[in-house]
């Protein structure tokens, strides 16, 4: 089964296993990093997987918008009843 690449989720993972070696790394005496750094890694690798999204976000609807523009118009049939496209939908899905 095919998924979507969501690349804010692959940004956060990176940053949660990041911050967990260094932790670790911390504990077992190897580095040593003041903890209120690890607190704020945190919320910042948060802050920068939802820019990551919204950008992610804006991209597809933007693709979605140019394509649908794209369609060619008067298709008889479209695989709908009532005949075709119908204009004003939202994103890919028309809903």
């Amino acid at each position: 089964m095919r998924h979507r690449f969501e690349p804010s989720r692959l940004l956060l993972g990176l940053a949660m296993i990041a911050v967990a070696v260094l932790y670790l790394l911390d504990a077992a005496g190897e580095v040593n990093i003041p903890f209120w750094l690890l607190l704020v890694v945190v919320p910042g690798a948060l802050v920068l997987a939802g820019l990551t999204a919204l950008a992610t976000f804006l991209a597809r609807r933007s693709v979605a918008r140019r394509r649908e523009q794209r369609e060619p118009g008067g298709r008889e049939g479209g695989g709908r009843e009532g005949g075709g496209r119908e204009r004003g939908g939202y994103g890919a899905r028309g809903a």
